[in-house]
C-alpha cells in the first residue's frame, strides 16, 4: 500500500515536470516565431527605408539637374538676344575703319583724282611749243575685286601731246618733280616730222572714291 502510494506521488511530480516543460517548450516557440516575425518586419522596413534613401537621392539629384536648367535658361532670357550680333557688327565696323584708314594712307603722296585735269593743263600752259591734242578720263576700275565696303579706285587719264622733243622732256621733269605722284601705265612716243613728235601716254591715280573724274 505504501509503495503504491509511492508511485503514485512520482508520476503525479513527471506529470507535472511534463506539463511545465511544455508551457516552457510553448512560450519558447512563441518567442521565436515572434522574434522571427520582427525581424522580418525589421528587413523589410529596412529595405523600405533604403529604397526610399535612394529615391530621396535620386529626386534631389533631379531638383539639382533642373535647377541648374533653370538658372541657364534665366541667365539666356536675361540676356540680350541680339549682343552677339552688336558685338559682330562692331567687330566688323572697326575691321573696316581699319582698312580705310590703312587705304586712305596709301594715298596721302598721290595727286587726288578730281585734281589731275587741272594739273596736266597747268603744267601744260608753261610750254608754248606743247599742245595738248586730246585728254581723256578712263573710268574708274577697284582694286579689289567684288563688292567691297572699303576699296581703292584707280583714276586712269589718256594724254594725247605734239611738240619737240626737248619739250616733251621738260613737260614730263615737271611731271615726276610735283609734290605729289602719281602711276605711269603706259607711254608712246612717236616722232612725226623732226623734231615734231606725238605723245600718247596715260597716267592713273588712286581714291577711295568711285566718283568718275571730269576732264
Amino acid at each position: 500500500m505504501e509503495l503504491k502510494t509511492q508511485w503514485q506521488g512520482c508520476a503525479q511530480k513527471v506529470d507535472a515536470l511534463s506539463l511545465r516543460e511544455r508551457l516552457l517548450l510553448l512560450l519558447t516557440g512563441v518567442i521565436l516565431l515572434g522574434a522571427a516575425g520582427v525581424y522580418g518586419w525589421l528587413d523589410a522596413a529596412g529595405t523600405r527605408l533604403e529604397q526610399d534613401r535612394q529615391a530621396l537621392t535620386a529626386a534631389q539629384r533631379d531638383l539639382e539637374i533642373l535647377t541648374l536648367e533653370n538658372q541657364g535658361k534665366q541667365v539666356r532670357l536675361a540676356r540680350d538676344p541680339n549682343s552677339q550680333v552688336r558685338e559682330q557688327l562692331g567687330s566688323t565696323e572697326q575691321s573696316l575703319a581699319r582698312l580705310d584708314a590703312e587705304l586712305r594712307a596709301q594715298t596721302v603722296d598721290l595727286i587726288p583724282a578730281h585734281e589731275m585735269p587741272a594739273v596736266l593743263e597747268a603744267l601744260l600752259s608753261r610750254s608754248t611749243n606743247l599742245h595738248m591734242l586730246a585728254l581723256t578720263s578712263q573710268k574708274p576700275e577697284p582694286l579689289m575685286a567684288g563688292e567691297q565696303k572699303a576699296n581703292l579706285f584707280k583714276h586712269g587719264i589718256r594724254l594725247q601731246l605734239e611738240g619737240g622733243y626737248f619739250d616733251v622732256y621738260q613737260y614730263l621733269k615737271a611731271l615726276e618733280a610735283l609734290p605729289r605722284h602719281f602711276y605711269w601705265k603706259s607711254f608712246d612716243y612717236r616722232v612725226i616730222e623732226h623734231p615734231k613728235a606725238t605723245v600718247e601716254m596715260e597716267i592713273y591715280t588712286l581714291s577711295t572714291s568711285k566718283e568718275f573724274i571730269r576732264g
